[in-house]
């Protein structure tokens, strides 16, 4: 994994830790929205399908922008950075909706799958 990659997606997990984070302390003053269990594991798996269903397009795109000549590194690392940080999205959506439970700590660990996703990640070769 290329420097800029590690380090920007070390700081889409920062972002995306602040963010969840954040959303567990405001959940737990708020009255909860979805008090039913059926409706809880409803709206989790839908959110958990759409976040592993973005994972492998979101690598391809990427890895096809870190491949092209013309694409600024800071840009990419911009994209991953964001492209880490946005399970946090997810996972701040459902906490909020659900008064923080443990789904919610699981859609905000698929940060950390993202992060390490970034393996895939490779800039064009130096002879071509």
């Amino acid at each position: 994994m290329k420097s800029y990659i590690a380090i920007s997606g070390v700081i889409g997990l920062l972002v995306g830790m602040v963010l969840y984070l954040g959303a567990a302390v405001v959940s737990a003053r708020i009255p909860t929205l979805l008090q039913d269990t059926i409706t809880m594991v409803v709206v989790f798996s839908i959110f958990l399908l759409i976040s592993l269903a973005e994972m492998p397009m979101m690598l391809f795109g990427l890895r096809k922008m870190a491949q092209a000549t013309g694409t600024p590194r800071i840009f990419v690392a911009g994209t991953f950075a964001v492209f880490v940080t946005f399970a946090a999205v997810y996972a701040t959506v459902f906490a909020l909706l659900t008064s923080g439970s443990a789904g919610g700590h699981l859609l905000a660990a698929l940060c950390v799958a993202r992060f390490v996703s970034g393996v895939w990640i490779k800039s064009p070769s130096p002879s071509s």
